[in-house]
């Protein structure tokens, strides 16, 4: 190995001494998470989870370049579903010790605090904002004030995309989200809206008593 090869081997190992603000260190193969502050991460991930919409954004483009709008539409509460059954059970133990797999989900409660985990699950209330009413512990009512993929959608009239995310995909991945197979997503006002003015939409979450349908063959 020449000098100079070694000289860049050795400047890669190292950590910081002391909690970095920002990316501001000499390259190092051994940096961990825990070499940044709480206030770089949460900036990181805002980052990730502005990342993660525009790449689901992209997604949803290409696919309609290729296929057309409709086809890519029809998709959408597809692919929610999958990445869910494949992916959210990573994030159960993050509720607590005793929260091992999903079947440890088992209130209506737990379910919510599930869907606001994954990167578009809106927990900082950048993408999503609104209020909760508990009507009981079982049933629940939502109001969405702000929701990023609506404006989105209406400052670009992009009608039809608007309601397959609304009345299709957000019931079936919000139900793929909280996991429990009881849980029921019904929606009470969902878009188009005639006014700025009025909520984006308003749900019902109830956690029922049998499993309730699921995939293309929901029903509302």
């Amino acid at each position: 190995m020449t000098q100079k090869g070694v000289f860049q081997r050795e400047l890669s190992k190292g950590r910081p001494d002391k909690e970095l603000d920002y990316y501001d260190c000499p390259f190092s193969t051994e940096m961990k998470w825990e070499d940044f502050s709480k206030e770089f991460l949460i900036k990181l991930l805002g980052m990730w989870q502005d990342w993660n919409m525009a790449q689901a954004l992209t997604w949803i483009s290409e696919v309609g370049k290729r296929f057309g709008t409709k086809a890519a539409d029809e998709l959408m509460p597809a692919v929610w579903e999958e990445l869910a059954k494949s992916s959210i059970h990573m994030f159960v133990p993050l509720l607590g010790p005793n929260y091992r797999t999903v079947d440890d989900i088992k209130t209506m409660e737990d379910g919510i605090k599930m869907g606001q985990l994954p990167p578009d699950g809106g927990l900082d209330r950048s993408l999503f904002a609104g209020s909760v009413e508990w009507q009981s512990p079982e049933v629940c009512i939502t109001t969405v004030t702000h929701c990023r993929l609506l404006e989105l959608f209406e400052a670009t009239n992009q009608l039809e995309s608007c309601l397959q995310l609304c009345h299709v995909a957000e019931p079936r991945g919000a139900e793929a989200y909280f996991v429990n197979p009881n849980i029921r997503v019904t929606g009470i006002k969902l878009p188009p809206r005639k006014s700025l003015n009025e909520p984006c939409c308003v749900w019902e979450y109830r956690m029922t008593d049998t499993p309730q349908p699921r995939g293309p063959g929901r029903v509302e």
